[in-house]
């Protein structure tokens, strides 16, 4: 199997200023269940090969390696603005800077990247959305952030959804059901019945990031998603819900 450099991207983010990336599991040098391009320290590979991989998607992208902000992820809300004397951070799930030596970075295995871009202000952020930092809001939070230390207009800033579970393949029980319900009424929009499966439902969590954006004051024409399910596609993309740990992560990058 071809093991060349793939990445995506969100192309009006980059086509308006912001360098940006979301990497697959292609192009790197681990082994076994890592294969290849992992990114995560948390799951057992081999640093010496994390440290290729970082070396090898940096060298691609054109970022230099400490220019990277990490976070020590957690599933939640919070929001940390970052320049370039921040290292990285604990407890924290969203990254926002106006600092052009920065890379906001960000880890995925099946929960939703979401990337933003202020061309007018010049601001980006990133965050990461698993289930739980969807249903609190989590995209509507980072916008918020962006006008309240920056003074960002929703109305100028775009957004990107990046590769991560599909409708089709989030199932879930009935209290993670009610607590998007609880907590986003309008999600009750987006959560569906699994047919023959008793109180399972299935949740899209890209329509509801996007509600939750709209809903925070964005266009929806100012709006990417890129539409594909990392769950589904296990050539190029690691899954928490598939693999359990036995696998790697991706990583999403934003640079002004």
């Amino acid at each position: 199997m071809e093991n060349k450099l793939q990445i995506f991207a969100f192309e009006r983010i980059l086509i308006a200023g912001a360098t940006n990336c979301i990497s697959t599991r292609k192009g790197g040098v681990s082994p076994g269940v890592f294969e290849s391009m992992n990114l995560s320290g948390k799951t057992g590979d081999d640093p010496e090969n994390i440290r290729q991989n970082y070396n090898i998607l940096c060298d691609a992208m054109g970022f230099k390696l400490r220019s990277l902000v990490f976070s020590q992820q957690t599933h939640g809300t919070n929001i940390a603005i970052v320049d370039e004397n921040t290292g990285e951070l604990k407890d924290v799930d969203g990254l926002i800077t106006n600092c052009k030596d920065v890379v906001l970075t960000t880890y995925f295995a099946d929960c939703v990247p979401l990337f933003f871009y202020d061309p007018v202000k010049q601001v980006i952020g990133n965050a990461h959305a698993g289930w739980r930092g969807c249903a609190n809001n989590m995209a509507g939070k980072m916008v918020e952030a962006m006008v309240s230390r920056f003074g960002c207009d929703p109305a100028d800033t775009l957004a990107g959804i990046g590769p991560s579970i599909s409708v089709k393949n989030f199932q879930v029980d009935a209290d993670v059901a009610d607590n998007f319900k609880n907590t986003l009424p309008f999600s009750s929009r987006f959560v569906y019945n699994s047919e023959g499966a008793g109180s399972k439902f299935h949740i899209d969590l890209w329509q509801i990031c996007r509600e939750s954006l709209i809903l925070a004051g964005l266009k929806p024409e100012n709006i990417e998603t890129i539409g594909l399910c990392t769950y589904e596609n296990s050539e190029l993309f690691f899954s928490h819900r598939r693999d359990g740990l036995a696998r790697g992560s991706m990583a999403g990058m934003i640079s002004l």
